[in-house]
């Protein structure tokens, strides 16, 4: 019998309603290792021809320049109503702190949105 393996979550960017482009405050995941989960649910867009991009950008300070990790959703459009997707990554090659972009596009843009990192912690 496999042993339970005890897993964390954490959120990156906690559940909330935007109307423009947003980029949350900095999340430590220096604790995560190997593939973890990360699962974005997003509501449907509010209103016609908008989209919604939602990517992770990481850097070695919580204060830092931050660039693109590679990791990235497929894009939300009006059309395609609400949205729960999950990618399984590799945290090892991240630096320290992660923040998430949303980007809206359209006119009068709003989503409601949250993202989390699920995944096995180096020390427990």
């Amino acid at each position: 019998m496999q042993p339970l393996v005890s897993l964390a979550i954490t959120p990156l960017a906690a559940a909330k309603r935007i109307t423009a482009t947003d980029t949350s405050a900095a999340v430590d995941i220096s604790d995560f290792t190997g593939v973890c989960r990360f699962v974005l649910n997003s509501s449907a867009l509010e209103g016609a021809s908008q989209t919604s991009d939602v990517k992770l950008q990481h850097c070695d300070t919580s204060g830092g320049t931050y660039v693109d990790s590679g990791i990235s959703f497929a894009q939300i459009t009006t059309a395609g109503g609400a949205s729960f997707q999950d990618l399984l990554r590799s945290v090892d090659g991240l630096k320290k702190y992660v923040k998430v972009v949303n980007t809206l596009g359209g006119t009068s843009p709003a989503v409601t949105f949250a993202l989390s990192v699920i995944g096995k912690k180096a020390n427990g």
